[in-house]
C-alpha cells in the first residue's frame, strides 16, 4: 500500500506541473479521484459502524468526518477549475530553482510530500479508530509514509541550497515555512518513537521503546495536529492570494 501511495503521489506533482494540458488534466482528475475515494472510505465508515463502535467522547470520528468535507469542496472546485486547466497557456520551467520561481524538481518534491502529507493525516485517524483485525495494513502504510515524507525533505532542503529558490513573500509566510519544515522534520521522529513504544514493525523491523506509549501518543498527536493546523494556514493564504486579492503569481511559483 506504501508503493501505490508513494506512485500516485509523484505521478500528481509531476503530471500537475507537466507542460501538456492533457497531462494536467489527467492529473486533476486522479486527484478528484483519489480525494473522492477518500470522503467516500470515511462515509462508509459512518454506515458501518466504525464510527459509532466508538467512545461519544473520541473525536477522531468528526475530525474525519471534517475532512470528507473539505475533501469534497476540494472536488467540487477542481472540477470547476478544469476548463481553466484546459484552456491556459503555460511556460517553461527550468529543472532548478530560480530567484522569481521554483524549479521542476522543487515543485515535483514539494507536491509529492503535499499529497503524501494528505493521505498520511486521515490514515492516521483511522488506524486509531479501525478494529485491530484490518488495523495493520493502513498502519504500515502510514509509517511507510512518514519514513518518505522525512526522505523528501531533506531532498527538498539539499536541493534548496544547491539552488535557492524565491523568498517567502512577507514575515508570517517565512514563520509558516519553518513551522511545516520543521513539523515535516519531528512528525516521523515521532511516529517512529509510536511504533517503538506500541511494538509496530517499522519496514518488518521492530523499533526499541525509547519513551513511555502515553507519551509517545500524545507527542504524536499533538505534532499533527500542530501540522494540520499549519498546513491549513498555508493553504488558506494561497488561496486567498489567488481568490481573493486576484495574485496569479504567488501559485504559479510552485505550481503550472
Amino acid at each position: 500500500m506504501t508503493i501505490f501511495y508513494l506512485l500516485l503521489a509523484l505521478a500528481l506533482a509531476v503530471g500537475l506541473n507537466h507542460p501538456s494540458r492533457l497531462w494536467r488534466v489527467m492529473a486533476q482528475l486522479v486527484a478528484v479521484s483519489a480525494l473522492g475515494l477518500m470522503a467516500f472510505s470515511i462515509w462508509l465508515a459512518n454506515v458501518d459502524g466504525t464510527f459509532a463502535a466508538r467512545p461519544a467522547a473520541d473525536l477522531r470520528p468528526a475530525l474525519l468526518n471534517a475532512m470528507a468535507a473539505v475533501a469534497l469542496f476540494v472536488v467540487l472546485l477542481l472540477l470547476a477549475l478544469l476548463p481553466v486547466q484546459w484552456s491556459r497557456l503555460v511556460e517553461p520551467v527550468p529543472d532548478w530553482n530560480q530567484r522569481q520561481r521554483w524549479g521542476q524538481i522543487a515543485r515535483i518534491l514539494h507536491w509529492t510530500s503535499a499529497v503524501l502529507m494528505l493521505a498520511a493525516l486521515p490514515m492516521g485517524l483511522f488506524v486509531a479508530v479501525l478494529h485491530p483485525a484490518v488495523r495493520a495494513d493502513f498502519q504500515d502504510a502510514h509509517i511507510g509514509i512518514g519514513i518518505a515524507v522525512f526522505g523528501l525533505l531533506l531532498l527538498r532542503l539539499l536541493t534548496q541550497r544547491a539552488s535557492p529558490g524565491p523568498a517567502s513573500p512577507n514575515g508570517a509566510a517565512r514563520l509558516n515555512k519553518l513551522a511545516l519544515y520543521l513539523l515535516l522534520a519531528t512528525l516521523p521522529v515521532s511516529g517512529l518513537l509510536l511504533a517503538g513504544a506500541t511494538g509496530a514493525p517499522v519496514l518488518g523491523l521492530h523499533a526499541a521503546e525509547a519513551v513511555p506509549l502515553p507519551l509517545a501518543r500524545l507527542l504524536h498527536q499533538w505534532l499533527s495536529g500542530l501540522f494540520a493546523l499549519a498546513f491549513a494556514a498555508h493553504a488558506g493564504a494561497v488561496v486567498w492570494h489567488h481568490f481573493v486579492l486576484r495574485d496569479r503569481q504567488l501559485i504559479r511559483r510552485m505550481l503550472r
